[in-house]
């Protein structure tokens, strides 16, 4: 049975907020991107004690560690070219601190897998593949050395945006460590409709799903309530229930309802209760 999840900071930087709001929609997986206004992974070692002590007392696993590795530009420098969610700018030679420090954060709080992005966009991002593909498969490496997996999200602000862009490097990449946050909304961002093709061509390789719906396909990119889009989610849900998906659903709203971040993910949670329902897909929600 798949099972709904949030990141946590699409609720509140509060994290006890953010709790409260899980515990009430019955949410029972997070994944943690940004705490307090700080990313999970600048936190020192007993604030990081701490959040575990406040998740694991009341009764929540941690999915994810939504680390901000390879988030940063393949030249090594320069100001960030998407939303770094509370991540300070770190350069090309800081990466593997980045990762090292993910992987020990996945470890102390049992999350199963870290997050990996491609570096920032460039104007042809079939120019770098092969140096990416080296960087992958070390980090790839040094993720199974953890004993986690290393979940890769096609973001639209990187290289690897599309269920295509990211299947060159899946193959490439064979080792079952290795596989995609598959994000639709981030697909439908650089202006292709993810579903059915995108899915397609990355659904064996996929570790974890994140949850968001385009206004519309490409630019300007903006996000709304979850069947309120262009991404046909209920699609989406009937080929994840054929492909025996039983992984997390992680709600990634992207958008305030009504200036509140905690609206849109009561409205997306309740969204996708009725979607997945019609879709025949079995949610873990209470």
């Amino acid at each position: 049975m798949a099972r709904l999840g949030v990141i946590t900071d699409e609720i509140s930087e509060d994290l006890e907020t953010a709790l409260d709001v899980c515990t009430d929609l019955g949410i029972r997986d997070i994944e943690l991107r940004s705490i307090w206004n700080t990313s999970v992974v600048e936190h020192d070692d007993s604030s990081i004690q701490a959040i575990a002590d406040t998740i694991r007392a009341q009764g929540f696993a941690v999915c994810g560690i939504a680390s901000p590795f390879l988030k940063c530009h393949m030249s090594g420098d320069g100001g960030a070219a998407g939303a770094p969610h509370s991540a300070k700018a770190a350069t090309r030679n800081e990466q593997w601190d980045i990762l090292a420090r993910s992987l020990d954060i996945a470890s102390r709080l049992d999350a199963p897998m870290v997050r990996a992005f491609s570096f920032w966009r460039v104007d042809d991002p079939g120019s770098v593949r092969e140096e990416i593909l080296e960087i992958l498969q070390e980090a790839t490496t040094r993720t199974r050395s953890a004993g986690r997996l290393l979940g890769l999200e096609n973001e639209y602000a990187c290289n690897i945006a599309t269920g295509e862009e990211a299947a060159w490097y899946l193959e490439r990449i064979p080792d079952p460590t290795f596989g995609l946050i598959w994000d639709p909304g981030n697909e439908a961002a650089l202006g292709h409709a993810p579903i059915p093709g995108g899915y397609k061509a990355v659904r064996e390789r996929i570790h974890h799903i994140h949850l968001k719906d385009a206004v519309r396909l490409g630019e300007p990119v903006e996000f709304t309530v979850i069947g309120d889009g262009i991404i046909g989610y209920e699609e989406q849900f009937r080929l994840l229930k054929r492909d025996g998906y039983e992984g997390v659903l992680s709600l990634e709203t992207h958008f305030d309802s009504k200036s509140q971040r905690e609206g849109a993910t009561r409205a997306c949670a309740r969204a996708v209760r009725a979607i997945a329902t019609q879709a025949g897909l079995p949610v873990d929600l209470s």
